[in-house]
């Protein structure tokens, strides 16, 4: 099933890129077809009624919507809104700059990343309603709104952000066909057209060089686009490592590195860590350990298994490192749901065979030691995505509804390092300055 072609030049009879990859999409309309529980904790054991009761004099602020996601939001509305108008010169020196200038929130997402978001979500969104729905939604013509991107191609040649716009739409795109998880069992009607959105993703980026124009913005879509190759093992760590020397700073590449390496991506635990210790040897100027728990991050959150082979004091010496270099609250939140995601699976995996019995009590003091001298207020939203892996999207769930549960899960563990204070009818109460505990 040939969807583009892969002859694009512009030479005399050849038409531009827009017009060959709109019969080849229009034909991928034809093919239209019609969280796992927490577990319990020593705190939810000795039962409700207590819990709540025990709860009433944990103090802890609970921000649900931190200034970071509402600057997030807005970077994304901008994008969108000037794709909306058509202000592409604006939109594209935008892009550019805050790519040049590695600016992000101050959690760490690209700004840039943020705004190629947003002005490819309307033909995103269209084109994933169609497939949800087996039509487009009401008013809809996505595949008009694909040709409008493609054509930015030819209106702006040479601009590195308008490609990445239109390449990051087709792999958005492709995913959709095939679904965002590590599954073999896909149909080949979904194969073939997630494969076909992928190779037209790299035909728009192959003549941009990410070192050549210093942007992190392009190696990172370069890493994006290895799925959709044939042997990506073969040139996943060195993609990843050039994005990470691009943009050291930045731990989110190294966290979507390990996940990449599992053994249902194309990798194996072992070669995972392998690269986490190359990683942060790499990058221990910056991060002293941090770089080993953050390329181990995501990944232990999606497959468990891992543990056997992470090395938990390394690991924990990476939170330190990670924290004292960058310890806001989004950070503490990150590695204090992270520990106590980790440590419950460990209790019950290897708590009582005798295998890796360092295990629970080594995270479960790591979880101690960032709540008592990190946390000092709950982010929801980040322990929500704990429980269900941070490889999932609030598409799934509601951020309303993922909120909610990781407000719950959250008091419920962070409770837990005061219990017997809060036995004895202490309160404890978190400030910016400290922890505070009252006794009756």
């Amino acid at each position: 099933m040939k969807l583009f072609s892969r002859d694009r030049a512009k030479s005399q009879g050849v038409p531009a890129a827009s017009t060959l990859a709109t019969p080849a999409l229009r034909r991928l309309g034809q093919a239209f077809s019609a969280p796992r529980k927490p577990e319990t904790s020593d705190l939810s054991g000795d039962g409700t009624n207590t819990f709540r009761t025990l709860l009433s004099r944990l103090e802890i602020p609970i921000n649900a919507s931190t200034p970071d996601q509402i600057e997030s939001e807005k970077v994304r509305d901008h994008g969108q809104f000037l794709a909306r108008q058509e202000r592409w010169e604006e939109l594209e020196e935008l892009i550019r700059t805050h790519d040049q200038n590695r600016a992000t929130t101050a959690t760490g997402t690209p700004l840039a990343e943020l705004m190629l978001f947003g002005a490819r979500s309307d033909v995103v969104r269209a084109a994933e309603h169609a497939l949800l729905h087996g039509r487009p939604a009401e008013g809809a013509d996505f595949f008009s709104g694909i040709e409008a991107l493609e054509v930015l191609l030819e209106d702006y040649p040479n601009s590195y952000p308008m490609a990445l716009v239109v390449a990051h739409m087709h792999i958005d795109i492709g995913w959709a066909w095939r679904g965002a998880t590590a599954k073999d069992d896909v149909r080949d009607t979904n194969r073939d057209a997630f494969q076909a959105h992928f190779d037209r993703a790299s035909d728009i980026l192959k003549n941009y060089c990410p070192k050549q124009y210093f942007s992190p913005a392009l190696s990172a879509a370069r890493c994006a686009l290895l799925p959709g190759s044939a042997q990506p093992l073969n040139t996943l760590c060195a993609e990843f490592e050039s994005l990470i020397q691009l943009d050291p700073l930045n731990p989110r590449h190294m966290r979507a590195l390990g996940n990449y390496l599992l053994p249902r991506w194309y990798g194996d635990f072992s070669h995972l860590d392998l690269q986490a210790r190359r990683i942060a040897a790499q990058t221990y100027d910056i991060w002293g350990a941090g770089a080993y728990a953050w390329v181990w991050f995501d990944a232990l959150l999606v497959d468990p298994n891992g543990l056997e082979m992470m090395e938990v004091d390394y690991f924990i010496d990476g939170v330190t490192d990670a924290l004292r270099r960058n310890g806001d609250q989004h950070s503490a939140n990150l590695m204090a749901a992270h520990l106590y995601r980790s440590w419950q699976h460990a209790r019950s995996q290897y708590g009582a065979d005798g295998l890796r019995e360092d295990l629970p009590p080594a995270l479960r003091a790591g979880f101690d030691m960032v709540v008592r001298e990190h946390l000092r207020e709950i982010h929801p939203l980040i322990w929500g995505h704990a429980e269900i892996g941070f490889e999932n999207t609030s598409r799934v769930i509601s951020k309303e509804r993922l909120s909610a549960k990781g407000r719950d899960v959250a008091l419920q563990a962070v409770a837990m390092p005061f219990m017997s204070g809060l036995q004895a009818g202490q309160t404890v109460h978190f400030s910016p300055d400290g922890i505070t505990q009252i006794n009756p």
